[in-house]
């Protein structure tokens, strides 16, 4: 099988857009120094996969101490059995027949989609509902940390049939797990936000098109050592959370000419977290596709395959040194060449983030934008029927996901909010103006669903968050992160207040359900990764030592305090 030409759709630009910009820069970033290359083996940067019929393979000089799913990957390649039809045999077998060790909770399955920038339609929201519906209590839909669409309940001989009904609303599940990129992510506010810096859409959509091969998958980059994320930057409030990010794209011009800087490396994994440091790199907008793909094959290439908490990119870039990964990205643009970092950033470094949940005017007159609040981020059938049916009815059949696991709802008539906000659903399910601390709660699955979840999240992270809410009285939102084990989904390290789950014993010896809690965090401009406050709390426990960290860091009144000075 020869390798696939991918065509992509033609990316409109206006310089005119980014002229005004400069007016608004901060202050001028320093030009990068670049570092050293670290003293690499000449051996050491030759690659470790090869092209075998149009698939990229592990050479077998290179098959020492591989991690479990390497050995996986090289008994059926998964991109070979999605390209060649495989899927229709892999739904004709039973679970017996499948080792379902932590891939299937009770014989059913997670699908998630790949969804750039979080922008869906009603259609394709009406399509997921009727998919979930029928899974009765198993079925539900979460609104995920990647702006995204996860479906819960599918059962395996029901894949082959979902997956064309994907594919006719437009919408595709390809390349969206395991060792593959996840969904590019965007301004939630791109295209109608009168602040924006760049409109992101046009630039995920080209990375999400190149990523799947416009939905064919794309093998150039399916057998990467780790999953990869990536996001771009549009706007001064960093929605997007750059530093989290394997490869972010940060808006900068130079001399004259709009393009990005590039941030690379920053995970999270149960025995390390990082942010993503500079590559001292600057692109422009016909090299957004080109130095994504350079860096993918870089990390493809090169990257570690043995212990897998060691297979991010980010350990490549250590053992190669910043100066000698950018070495090896540059071999592998077409031009063999990669601009220094440029110092006209275009991200006010003082801005004060914004809060988008509520009504909000839109850069078009007469429009208006509407945040709903969706707690933890869960959402049953009939809820994603009424959000498309408000997308319509109030808006232009849109929807936008949010990383904090929210919807907003754009293109809204002024003449119309009224109307909009006394729908029932926004009085009872999903308001625009929830409590404060409800604002920023952000919860992964948790072990409902999830076979990797040490406790349960969702439930709990709202009946606490509940509870505090009654104790205390906080000025400003807190931003609380749930998250089922280290894997850290709900990503606690970037929250005000973060809640690892684990097990420990309370105080009689009796094992419990726990949690790691983690303080600090910060996101934005000065952003950095919050530390761990207390281990092994047992949940029973967390409602007092929660309404004492809010006490004690941010400012929250008890309650009866309060009442009494009124």
């Amino acid at each position: 099988m020869s390798s696939l030409s991918v065509r992509f759709l033609s990316l409109p630009l206006s310089s005119s857009s980014f002229s005004s910009q400069k007016s608004r820069l901060h202050a001028a970033t320093p030009a990068l120094v670049p570092a050293p290359s670290l003293e690499v083996e000449a051996g050491r940067l030759e690659p470790r996969v090869e092209e075998r019929e149009g698939y990229w393979v592990l050479k077998e000089k290179f098959r020492e101490g591989l991690n479990p799913p390497e050995k996986v990957k090289l008994e059926k390649d998964p991109m070979k059995l999605f390209m060649e039809n495989g899927i229709e045999e892999l739904a004709k077998l039973s679970m017996e027949e499948i080792d379902n060790d932590k891939i299937a909770k009770n014989g059913r399955f997670m699908m998630r989609l790949k969804l750039p920038n979080g922008v869906t339609t009603s259609a394709q929201t009406r399509y997921l509902a009727s998919v979930i519906r029928k899974y009765g209590k198993d079925g539900c839909a979460d609104v995920t940390t990647r702006q995204n669409w996860q479906i819960r309940g599918v059962v395996l001989p029901d894949v082959p049939e979902i997956l064309k009904g994907l594919a006719e609303v437009g919408l595709t599940s390809l390349q969206s797990g395991m060792d593959n990129v996840r969904n590019p992510v965007g301004n939630p506010l791109a295209g109608i936000d009168p602040h924006e810096i760049v409109d992101t859409r046009p630039y995920t959509n080209l990375l999400s098109q190149f990523i799947t091969a416009n939905s064919w998958g794309n093998p150039i980059i399916t057998n990467l050592p780790r999953k990869w994320n990536v996001c771009v930057i549009g706007s001064h409030d960093l929605y997007e959370h750059p530093h989290i990010n394997d490869l972010a794209y940060m808006p900068a011009t130079k001399d004259g000419r709009f393009g990005f800087n590039l941030l690379v490396g920053g995970f999270f994994s149960p025995k390390r977290c990082e942010e993503a440091i500079p590559l001292d790199a600057w692109v422009s907008t016909d090299d957004v596709i080109p130095v994504c793909k350079a860096i993918l094959e870089a990390f493809r290439d090169l990257g570690n395959r043995g212990n897998r908490q060691k297979t991010r990119m980010m350990w490549l870039i250590d053992e190669l040194g910043i100066e000698g990964f950018r070495s090896e990205v540059v071999k592998r643009m077409p031009r063999k060449n990669l601009e220094r970092a440029s110092s006209e950033d275009l991200v006010d470094k003082q801005w004060e983030r914004r809060d988008y949940l509520g009504v909000h005017p839109q850069k078009q007159e007469g429009l208006s934008y509407v945040g709903l609040h969706i707690p933890v981020g869960r959402v049953q059938a009939d809820d994603m029927d009424a959000l498309a049916r408000l997308a319509d009815e109030y808006g232009t059949g849109e929807l936008r996901l949010t990383v904090e696991q929210n919807i907003i709802i754009p293109n809204v008539e002024n003449s119309k909010l009224e109307a909009l906000l006394k729908e029932p659903l926004l009085k009872d399910r999903f308001s625009p103006e929830p409590p404060i601390l409800m604002k920023g709660l952000v919860a992964c699955t948790g072990n409902q669903f999830c076979g990797q979840a040490i406790i349960e999240t969702k439930a709990r992270a709202l009946k606490v968050t509940e509870e505090v809410e009654r104790l205390v009285a906080v000025a400003r939102p807190v931003r609380m992160h749930w998250t089922g084990c280290p894997n850290t989904c709900g990503q606690v390290q970037v929250a005000d207040i973060g809640f690892m789950g684990c097990m420990t014993r309370d105080e009689n010896g009796k094992v419990v359900e726990g949690a790691d809690v983690f303080l600090g965090g910060q996101i934005g401009s000065d952003s950095h990764l919050g530390e761990v406050y207390k281990k092994s709390v047992p949940c029973k426990d967390l409602v007092p030592l929660v309404v004492d960290i809010l006490v004690n860091h941010f400012g929250a009144v008890p309650r009866e305090r309060e009442e009494g000075e009124e």
